[in-house]
């Protein structure tokens, strides 16, 4: 349960960080710049990111494709933060139960 945490965590701080670094692009641009969700994990590590596209693009299956291109498009402070929450959430849900 710690470990599950840590990483809602870890993917909330994700977040809070692409949101800051997009208000700098922002600043720096004069207009709104957001990273999308691919952008930054291509920072993160490149070759990870375009092997997980290449499988969207070919061996995944056809009712993923078109959603996880979306997802991909998305900003990327909010596909961290909604991640960081649900796993959040749903240790707060398991707790409850027990």
């Amino acid at each position: 349960m710690v470990v599950f945490r840590l990483i809602g965590l870890l993917f909330i701080i994700a977040a809070l960080m692409a949101l800051g670094s997009d208000a700098l692009l922002s600043l720096e641009a004069g207009e709104v710049t957001m990273r999308s969700f691919s952008e930054f994990w291509a920072l993160v590590h490149e070759g990870s990111r375009d092997a997980f596209v290449s499988w969207i693009g070919s061996g995944a299956p056809e009712g993923l494709k078109g959603p996880m291109g979306e997802v991909m498009a998305f900003p990327a402070w909010g596909v961290l933060g909604i991640i960081g929450i649900v796993l959040a959430g749903l240790l707060a849900l398991l707790r409850r139960g027990d």
